[in-house]
């Protein structure tokens, strides 16, 4: 995916701002705080899309499922082995995509 230099600052200081709020939130609730983990990076290598839209779909698929009991029951009911299995799968993904990463690299400047 092409990253437009600059716009990249700007993104990734609105990503840790709402890291940070999220975070400050969620101890307000006397809950953990969150944590932003890499996993998108290797569905974003996997499926080529970034889109914001996308995203926000998918979130609405993810709280209706969790609203109906139904809906979550089938997902309980997956085997731990094929979800243990989509979990490798996934990690793999954010592994190669961190090699790629590195082989774009020019390590040899100073």
């Amino acid at each position: 995916l092409d990253v437009k230099p600059k716009q990249s600052p700007r993104r990734i200081q609105g990503s840790l701002s709402a890291d940070a709020l999220c975070s400050m939130l969620a101890s307000l609730c006397t809950s953990m705080p969150n944590t932003t983990f890499s996993q998108n990076n290797g569905v974003i290598a996997l499926t080529k899309c970034a889109s914001r839209r996308a995203g926000f779909a998918t979130a609405f698929w993810l709280i209706l499922m969790g609203v109906f009991s139904k809906v979550a029951g089938i997902i309980t009911s997956i085997p731990d082995c094929v979800l243990g299995g989509m979990t490798i799968f996934l990690f793999s993904n954010v592994l190669i995509s961190g090699i790629s990463l590195f082989g774009n690299l020019d390590l040899k400047s100073r």
